[in-house]
Order: C-alpha cells, then structure tokens, then sequence
C-alpha cells in the first residue's frame, strides 16, 4: 500500500511539473488558443529584446527549441547588468558567469558549430565578389546577402537547434535553457548588435583572419635596401598598395593626340555649408546607438568641424 502510494505521489508530482514545463497541455481548448497567443507574444518581445537583424536572428534560431517559456525567464536577469560577467567568446564556444541566488555565480557555457577550414575559403571567395559586401563588413553590418552567401553553402552563422541546444549550467536547474542560459543568449544579441563580426569568430574566423582572407588590401612588398636604409619610420611616406588600374601620364596623351596641357587644369571653390544638419540627417545615425544626447553631440561637432574647414579654405584663397 505504502508503495502505491509512493508511486500515487510520484505520478502526481510529474504531472504538476509537466503542466508547469508544457503550459499547453491538460488544457481546454480555449485555453490552450490563449496559450499559443501567448507563446507568439513571448516570442515576438524576445526577437525584438535585440536592436539589429543579425541580433533578432540570433534570437530566433535559440528558439527554434521551442522553449519560449524558458526563454522568457532570462530577460530580468540580462537586465541587471549585475548578473552577468566573465563573458568570453571563442570559435565553437560561449563561457560567462550569471549571479544567481546562490552566493557563487553560476557558469554557462554554450556551445556551437564552428565552419570547416574548405567551407570558410568557398565563403570568403563568395563574399570578396561584391564590393559592397567589404564595405558592410568594414562598417560592422552583417547584410542579408553576407547571410545568403554562407547559408547557400549549408553552413550557418546562427546556432543550429535542431537537436536542442548545446548548453550547460552549473545551477541545479538541469533544464536546457534554464534562467541563467537564456540570459547569457539574449545578453550576447545584444553583443552582437554592436559586433556582428563576433558570429564570424564562434564559427571559426576572428576578424583579423577574415580580413585577411577577404585581401582588402595588399601590400607591396618593400625592398631590402629600404629596410636596411630605414631605421627610423618615415612619418611623410606613404604605403603603397597594387590595384590593377592602369596609369596614363598626361605628358603622353598630349603627345600623341596634340592636347593643350592647360586642358587638364582642374580648379575647384568651397563654399560656405548652408544646411549643414541636413547632410548627418541624410547618412543617418547608427541604428546600434540609442543615446539622444549622442546624436546632439555629433550633430555638434559636425557642424563646427564645417564651418572650421571652410574658414581655413577661405585663407588659401
């Protein structure tokens, strides 16, 4: 009889964790229509909790557990910017530390796929075709097409869930996510808003290896009698780099073709900036940069930076 009840007990406490783990079950139906609503809400305010496509999609892929529930229990915690510390970032892994209510912080680790050394070069070489993909990386954007580039290879950016998330805590909560994981993964979207370059770097190529591979620029080589003659840095020098552009002397087209040299005079004059205001409005502000007092600020120095350029213009007239 003890041993019925035991079991009685045991059943009833799993079923009770059950409906608090799975909200949607045991339910009627228009409970479990009010739960869906709900779960959609909880996911839309957990996308939106980051400010930058990449972010959302950071977000969006962790959820793809579908643990939305969980998920949600992070967010008061990666408000506190008390709570969390120690974040690193390697290829293939995440480690911070999460202040729970235990005196010791917690430790998280998240762990992810890192691209093959094969894939990285067929990426990079998809990327370096179109100028405008060098720029965004330079400027810190992760475009869509950068996205389509390396989703187009069957490798991803973004955490791969379909066999659940590859985490750990050392909390006694041995569900994945738990508060202190769902933290960790909405804290580093944020992260990632201002440095999408760091989703590069967990999957195996730091900036500096991907600039590198991307060749922005290369550089001469310079020649052995200017190192040996070169012991003090030249600070009037300049680098030099090698683009293919073909260089025509003007000497040589006047030459040929009979052109009167003072053809090629260019002059220019500056004139005095009217709406100086309008041109910062017209290339916008950052969207990762929130403060209105920076945006004051920077509208500010712009406008006196103008106005000086033009001044010291008008002395070599």
């Amino acid at each position: 009889m003890k041993i019925d009840n035991r079991k009685k007990e045991f059943l009833e406490r799993r079923r009770q964790k059950n409906i608090r783990e799975e909200p949607h079950q045991f339910k009627t139906i228009e409970e479990k229509k009010r739960t869906r609503e709900e779960v959609e809400q909880i996911k839309k305010d957990l996308i939106t909790f980051a400010k930058t496509p990449w972010g959302k999609r950071w977000i969006q892929s962790n959820l793809e557990i579908g643990r939305p529930f969980r998920m949600q229990r992070g967010i008061e915690y990666v408000k506190d910017n008390r709570r969390i510390d120690n974040i690193s970032i390697n290829p293939g892994q995440i480690f911070a530390t999460v202040q729970g209510t235990a005196p010791t912080p917690y430790r998280v680790k998240i762990n992810l796929d890192i691209i093959a050394d094969n894939e990285w070069k067929l990426i990079v070489n998809s990327i370096s075709d179109k100028a405008e993909n060098l720029v965004n990386l330079i400027e810190g954007r992760l475009s869509k097409n950068i996205i389509e580039i390396i989703e187009s290879t069957g490798q991803s950016l973004f955490p791969n869930t379909d066999h659940g998330l590859n985490a750990s805590c050392s909390c006694p909560d041995n569900a994945v996510p738990c508060k202190h994981i769902a933290a960790v993964i909405l804290y580093i979207a944020r992260v990632l808003d201002y440095n999408p370059l760091l989703l590069f770097e967990l999957a195996g190529k730091t900036k500096n290896d991907l600039f590198s591979a991307l060749n922005f620029f290369k550089k001469t080589t310079p020649s052995k009698k200017s190192e040996k003659n070169d012991t003090k840095p030249n600070l009037s020098s300049k680098i030099d780099f090698e683009f293919e552009v073909p260089k025509i002397l003007v000497k040589d087209l006047v030459l040929k073709q009979d052109i009167d040299l003072d053809a090629f005079n260019l002059g220019f004059k500056i004139k005095k900036p009217k709406k100086i205001i309008e041109t910062v409005e017209n290339l916008g502000i950052p969207d990762t940069i929130e403060n209105k007092a920076f945006e004051i600020v920077f509208k500010k120095i712009y406008e006196v930076i103008s106005l000086k350029i033009y001044e010291l213009s008008r002395e070599l007239d």
